[in-house]
């Protein structure tokens, strides 16, 4: 067969894009190590966050202000949560750690200083306080090993380039919904958007970010909205202030200075 140059170049270009998609292929992520970069995107060693947040549900919108710091240690992170506005909450503290092991249960407790009241808590009364005030350390957390996952692509949301990641839960019982679709920002890869479906495909929460500001080398989320259609609740939130990397003191989360610290916040004026 004889190949005239024409079609010979032809021939080397088709050639050379072949071998250039394949070696994207090979460099492209897949949907799981996309949740992971996610995930882990944040490399500070400990954080501190002002935090306004509007809850609305029933027709009634509650307005809370609090201060999180948080501090990762090798084995887990550790969550500070301390209400200041509206003032008859002022004081109500919540500290979480967040153990790395699987095998390891999440230790919680909340202090409430209008009855003097502290507490260690299980996992379902954490969960019942986090909802009564407001907010979750885990609205949106993902438990990779309990799905499987799959990249379908890339999209734009407001103009930015992110991939959606579709993950199918193994128990589509699961309070954490049956299928959940993320996209990841490709840049900073913060969670652009959320959407969690039941097991009948119907959507039950959604969070879309608003905005986002990088600080130092940390991608910080500034603003968003999560919406629980079950509850027919909206959580708006906003952080006023974002500090990383200011050497927290590990004291401020022991467990055994959640009440002292929780009075003195309570007394403020």
């Amino acid at each position: 067969m004889k190949i005239n140059q024409k079609n010979k170049i032809r021939i080397l270009l088709l050639a050379a894009g072949l071998a250039l998609s394949a070696a994207a292929s090979a460099q492209e992520l897949t949907g799981k190590q996309v949740l992971e970069k996610s995930i882990r995107r944040k490399n500070f060693k400990d954080a501190r966050l002002q935090v306004k947040i509007q809850k609305t549900r029933s027709g009634i919108t509650k307005q809370i202000g609090m201060d999180l710091y948080q501090k990762n240690y090798p084995e887990l992170t550790a969550t500070l949560v301390i209400i200041t506005d509206p003032e008859p909450a002022r004081g109500i503290s919540f500290l979480t750690w967040d153990y790395f092991a699987k095998d390891q249960p999440d230790q919680k407790w909340y202090y409430l200083p209008a009855i003097n009241q502290y507490k260690e808590l299980n996992d379902e009364q954490g969960r019942k306080y986090e909802d009564q005030f407001g907010f979750s350390m885990k609205i949106f957390a993902v438990n990779l090993e309990e799905a499987d996952h799959k990249l379908l692509g890339g999209e734009k949301i407001n103009g930015k380039d992110t991939w959606k990641v579709e993950s199918v839960l193994k128990n589509p019982d699961s309070p954490d919904g049956a299928r959940i679709l993320t996209w990841v920002n490709q840049q900073s890869f913060g969670a652009e958007k959320i959407q969690i479906f039941n097991r009948t495909g119907k959507m039950i929460r959604q969070f879309d970010l608003t905005d986002e500001k990088r600080i130092g080398e940390c991608w910080q989320e500034m603003a968003g909205v999560y919406q629980d259609f079950v509850k027919t609740q909206t959580l708006k939130f906003q952080i006023t202030d974002a500090r990383f990397n200011t050497n927290l003191s590990e004291e401020l989360f022991l467990s055994t200075r959640l009440k002292a610290r929780g009075e003195a916040v309570s007394r403020q004026k």
